[in-house]
C-alpha cells in the first residue's frame, strides 16, 4: 500500500484531524472522549478516524472492561508518530528560511535607506508591506 504526497497533505489539512491527532499524541482514546474533548460530534470523530486509520496513521484495538463491553479505542501509529516529527522538523526549517528570507529583504531596505536610495516616507510604506508579507507584527523585529 502507498500514499501520495497530495492524498496524505489533505487528509492532515482538516482542523479536526489535526486536532484528534493532538489529542492522540497525549495516548490512547476512545472516540467518544475525543469527542468531548473537541466538541464534535462521535459521527464526526468517527469519520475522521477511519480516514487516519486508512492511512495507516493511528491505530485501533479493544479495551476489555472488567464489567460492560469491549470499548474501541485508538493511538497513534508508530508511522503516524514518525510523519508528523518529521513534519514538525519541515516547518521548523520552512520557519527559519523565511525570517531569513525576511531579514535579507529588511537589510535590503535599510541599505537603500542609508545609500539614500529610497526617502524615509518611502522606506516607511515598504517596511510596513515587508512586515504585512511576512505576518510581522508592527511591535516584532
Amino acid at each position: 500500500m502507498s500514499f501520495n504526497n497530495l492524498t496524505v497533505l489533505k487528509a492532515l489539512s482538516s482542523k479536526t484531524r489535526l486536532n484528534i491527532i493532538q489529542c492522540l499524541r497525549e495516548g490512547v482514546d476512545h472516540p467518544e472522549d475525543i469527542a468531548k474533548k473537541l466538541e464534535v460530534t462521535r459521527q464526526s470523530i468517527d469519520k475522521h478516524l477511519l480516514g487516519l486509520h486508512a492511512l495507516g496513521l493511528v491505530e485501533r484495538s479493544a479495551v476489555f472492561p472488567p464489567d460492560g463491553r469491549p470499548k474501541i479505542v485508538y493511538k497513534m501509529s508508530t508511522v503516524g508518530i514518525e510523519l508528523v516529527d518529521s513534519l514538525n522538523e519541515l516547518v521548523k526549517k520552512y520557519n527559519v528560511k523565511i525570517i531569513e528570507r525576511y531579514d535579507d529583504e529588511l537589510e535590503s531596505l535599510d541599505v537603500q535607506l542609508a545609500q539614500g536610495d529610497i526617502g524615509e516616507e518611502v522606506y516607511l510604506k515598504r517596511l510596513d508591506e515587508l512586515k504585512k508579507k511576512y505576518k510581522i507584527k508592527s511591535n516584532e523585529k
